[in-house]
């Protein structure tokens, strides 16, 4: 893969200021969470001060010059001697108001898509959608974090709900476009790590439900061959699920994407960026792969779900792959 001949340090930029020289970064991003997390730390001479940074201070964290991450700080800390002083920085992306917040809203006859817009709008949260999404009958929740509401109904419509780097959040299909990069072992990776998950599994998925209208209960259940011993897993299907079949695709999609993230790569790669028509760009979750690990009898195609840009002093910069098969988000249906 390479890496750019002068990269730029990792830099934050607020209230027109700019500060950068970090001697540890990590920025990470994944595909099941509404928000993605930074730390920051350096060690300098001095006592330092608080760089004027408040509660309510909206940060932009930049790689190479590009904007990777916008965020609001959840602890700041400087520990001070006589010589030197340590600072560490401790953020997440705007929607953590989504994940951390208790709130109430019922909405009906609306689209996934515009119930995510007003959410999103309700506390200021970006909001992207690519394609179109189904009508969702009934959509409530009573004191509770919308984060939840929001990542079931995305899988019930077997969607991807995720971090977009100007704070926001991206409601689209798993990417189905072909791979953006080949990662070969001994060429571009530094290292891997398979892993198996078991705890993860379970041996049956029972989705149960109720059909109002019809006066009757509903149930979906789907298994997982690869466990022998009884370990269930009973779910409430969603509100805006219909009708028995709807159950059984919902206890699929959770079985398959229980696998996908059961058995993973976890891959390092040099650098931030990798090289495609010419250009160089920075890693991003929901983009295809190939990877080829011969001596694991690896050579498939595969779905990058967690991205960590990674800066140490000593090991240089990074980026952590975490890859899943893709045929965990195998249906269409919006």
């Amino acid at each position: 893969m390479g890496e750019l001949e002068n990269p730029e340090a990792v830099e934050i930029r607020f209230d027109g200021k700019r500060y950068g020289f970090w001697q540890r970064a990590e920025i990470r991003a994944s595909v099941d969470d509404l928000c993605d997390t930074l730390s920051l730390s350096v060690t300098l001479p001095g006592s330092g001060d608080n760089l004027g940074i408040t509660p309510n201070t909206v940060i932009e964290v930049l790689i190479d010059g590009e904007l990777v991450s916008t965020t609001r700080l959840d602890s700041f800390s400087r520990a001070v001697s006589e010589e030197s002083h340590d600072i560490r920085l401790e953020g997440r992306s705007l929607g953590r108001e989504l994940v951390d917040c208790q709130y109430s809203q019922t909405l009906s006859g609306l689209s996934l898509a515009e119930i995510a817009k007003r959410l999103c709008a309700t506390f200021d949260v970006p909001l992207k959608v690519a394609g179109e999404t189904k009508v969702v009958p009934e959509f409530s929740m009573q004191c509770e974090a919308p984060a939840n509401a929001l990542i079931n109904a995305a899988r019930a419509a077997n969607l991807m709900i995720y971090p977009t780097p100007d704070g926001g959040l991206m409601l689209s299909a798993p990417d189905r476009a072909a791979p953006v990069a080949a990662l070969v072992y001994g060429e571009h990776l530094l290292d891997y790590e398979v892993v198996d998950e078991y705890r993860l599994r379970f041996s049956e998925y029972c989705v149960k439900g109720y059909d109002y209208a019809g006066d009757k209960a509903l149930k979906g259940k789907v298994t997982d061959g690869g466990l022998t011993y009884f370990r269930p897993m009973h779910m409430v299907a969603d509100k805006h699920g219909k009708g028995q079949g709807g159950c059984e695709r919902r206890a699929e999609l959770e079985k398959n994407r229980r696998l996908a993230r059961a058995h993973r790569l976890d891959l390092t790669v040099q650098g931030w960026r990798f090289r495609t028509d010419n250009l160089w760009r920075l890693w991003a979750i929901n983009t295809q792969v190939r990877v080829t690990i011969p001596q694991e009898g690896i050579d498939d195609v595969f779905l990058i779900g967690d991205r960590a840009f990674k800066l140490d002093d000593r090991g240089g910069h990074v980026t952590a792959l975490t890859v899943m098969r893709r045929d965990a988000w195998g249906s269409e249906d919006r």
